[in-house]
C-alpha cells in the first residue's frame, strides 16, 4: 500500500552499530499526518508526526528466499487525539516522540537562517539534523534558541522552498557520528530526544476517528 518505503541512511547506521554491540533495536512504530510524499533514504524523521505515542512492536526473523533473510515488525497504534488522516509510518529505536516545532519564516532554497516556533525542546549544543518536509538540514549555530543557522540539503537531500508554519522535526544519525567523523551530527540525539528512524513509508491517506487503529507490518528483506 506504500507510495514509497525506504530503509533510511540512519537505519543502516543502526544496523552497523548493532553489529558492534551498540544501540537499541528499532522496533517502535510511529505514524504521521503530512501531505508530503516520497519517503527517501536521507530522511531523519517523518514529515509531520502525529501526537500519539509510538508503539513498541513485536519483531521476528523469517525466511523469504534465504535463511532468516527477513526482519519483520508488527504492531498497532490507536487514534487517541482527534480524528485524523494517517499518511506515513516509520520504525524508531525508542518510543519517545521526537521534538517537533515549525518554521516561522518562509524559506527560499538559499535561506540559511531559520526562525523556529520554539527551540526549547531541542539540543542546546552540538550540530544536529532536522527533517523539513523532504529536505534534511543540519543545525550548526543558535542551538538552544529559536533562531538557528543551518546547512541546507544535507545527507543527499535537496534544498527546497518551504512555507512559514511548516513542521520541522529533530532526527538522529543512527549513531553514525559516534566515535568518528562520519556524520555532521555532533549533538547526542538520545532516546530522550526521540532517537533515530530506521525506515520510513508513506501511503494514501487513511481517515481515522478516535479509537480507530491501524495494524502495521514492516518487512526488511536482505537480498
Amino acid at each position: 500500500m506504500s507510495n514509497a518505503a525506504v530503509a533510511t541512511y540512519s537505519g543502516r547506521s543502526i544496523l552497523w552499530n548493532r553489529m558492534k554491540g551498540a544501540g537499541t533495536e528499532a522496533k517502535n512504530i510511529g505514524w504521521g499526518i503530512s501531505a508530503i510524499t516520497a519517503s527517501a533514504n536521507p530522511d531523519v524523521n517523518m514529515f509531520n508526526p502525529a501526537t500519539e505515542a509510538r508503539t513498541a512492536g513485536t519483531s521476528t526473523l523469517s525466511t523469504t528466499t534465504q535463511l532468516a533473510d527477513t526482519y519483520q515488525v508488527t504492531g498497532a497504534i490507536v487514534c487517541a487525539v482527534g480524528a485524523k488522516t494517517i499518511t506515513e509510518a516509520a520504525l524508531f529505536d525508542t518510543t519517545t516522540l521526537s521534538p517537533t516545532t515549525t518554521i516561522a519564516n518562509s524559506l527560499t532554497t538559499a535561506s540559511t537562517v531559520l526562525t523556529l516556533g520554539s527551540g526549547a525542546a531541542l539540543p542546546g549544543s552540538g550540530n544536529y539534523y532536522m527533517q523539513l518536509e523532504n529536505e534534511v538540514v543540519l543545525v550548526t549555530a543558535g542551538q538552544g534558541t529559536a533562531t538557528v543557522t543551518v546547512t541546507r540539503g544535507v545527507i543527499g537531500s535537496t534544498a527546497a522552498v518551504h512555507a512559514a508554519s511548516t513542521p520541522i522535526i529533530l532526527g538522529g544519525d543512527g549513531g553514525a557520528g559516534t566515535g568518528g567523523a562520519t556524520s555532521g551530527q555532533t549533538a547526542t540525539v538520545s532516546a530522550a530526544f526521540g532517537g533515530n528512524i530506521f525506515c520510513h513509508a508513506d501511503f494514501a491517506g487513511i481517515a481515522l476517528s478516535v479509537s480507530d487503529s491501524i495494524n502495521f507490518t514492516f518487512r526488511d528483506q536482505l537480498t
